[in-house]
């Protein structure tokens, strides 16, 4: 199993991160974890085809996990996709889906009309929305869904990917969050967001101290995260989804490790980890 970051960002505009993305590939299956700003250009920078991908899986809602999902759709059809669409979301999916597609429905009827491409598959989306717990199988990989805290979101989910003996963590968008510490527990690889809050206040000199105080209480503080991933047991911790997106990377690992007892390995756009 390996796993792609194709976007490491969050809402703030970096040239350097992309909105949030990750990839999970084995020999038979390829399966896309939120949908952010730039998907598109990482997956042709990572040499995958979004012709192939065989599902995307969306942690929730928040534009900038899902704001590039129909530049997916249609370029993924200009890639000559001859399947279906499936993709798996929270309460709220399907019809975030059906108005997406409503409104682009009369340039891309023009387009099928006109371009007579071979396959108009790309443009059936098959979208189930999940429950606050369940498992599925996309090929030769198992899925575990879980509802993590990133409230006032009310449905927001963790992953994990499993592959013969080794197992994925994707914590998606959440503050400290049992449920993540309980599902997570003792996986290969544990995929985290993280709130740098010592750096924050000093970036975002425009905002107030109460949007900060907001934000901080839905994501996860770097001086909390590496306490999650110790009781997980988790063999290596990656850090993603940075707000902001520009700090101190020595200073960040140092507050990490310090309580996870391990260095953490800094995401990056395109890092390939081999699990």
């Amino acid at each position: 199993m390996q796993l792609i970051l194709l976007g490491t960002g969050c809402p703030s505009v970096d040239h350097k991160r992309f909105g949030p993305a990750n990839l999970i590939s084995t020999r038979k299956t390829t399966i896309l974890v939120d949908c952010g700003s730039g998907v598109t250009q990482r997956l042709k920078e990572a040499k995958v085809s979004s012709a192939n991908i065989d599902a995307l899986f969306l942690t929730h809602l928040h534009s900038d996990h899902v704001v590039d999902l129909y530049q997916l759709i249609i370029s993924s059809w200009h890639s000559y996709r001859t399947k279906s669409w499936r993709i798996f979301g929270p309460i709220g999916t399907k019809k975030f889906v059906k108005k997406l597609m409503d409104v682009w429905k009369d340039e891309r009827m023009l387009r099928i009309k006109y371009e007579q491409r071979s396959s108009i598959q790309a443009f059936n989306v098959k979208v189930t929305e999940f429950g606050e717990y369940g498992k599925t199988r996309i090929k030769d990989l198992a899925v575990e869904y879980f509802t993590v805290d990133h409230k006032p979101v009310k449905y927001a989910y963790g992953f994990n990917f499993f592959q013969q003996k080794k197992k994925l963590t994707i914590s998606g968008d959440t503050k400290p969050c049992e449920n993540l510490m309980k599902y997570g527990q003792l996986a290969d690889v544990l995929l985290h967001e993280v709130f740098i809050e010592d750096e924050i206040y000093s970036y975002f000199r425009m905002r107030t101290k109460k949007t900060l105080h907001n934000v901080k209480a839905y994501h996860t503080p770097s001086t909390i995260v590496g306490k999650v991933a110790k009781i997980t047991r988790c063999k290596k911790l990656v850090l993603t989804h940075f707000v902001p997106t520009q700090f101190n990377e020595k200073k960040l690992i140092d507050v990490v490790a310090k309580d996870f007892g391990k260095k953490p390995v800094i995401g990056k756009d395109l890092l390939k980890i081999t699990i």
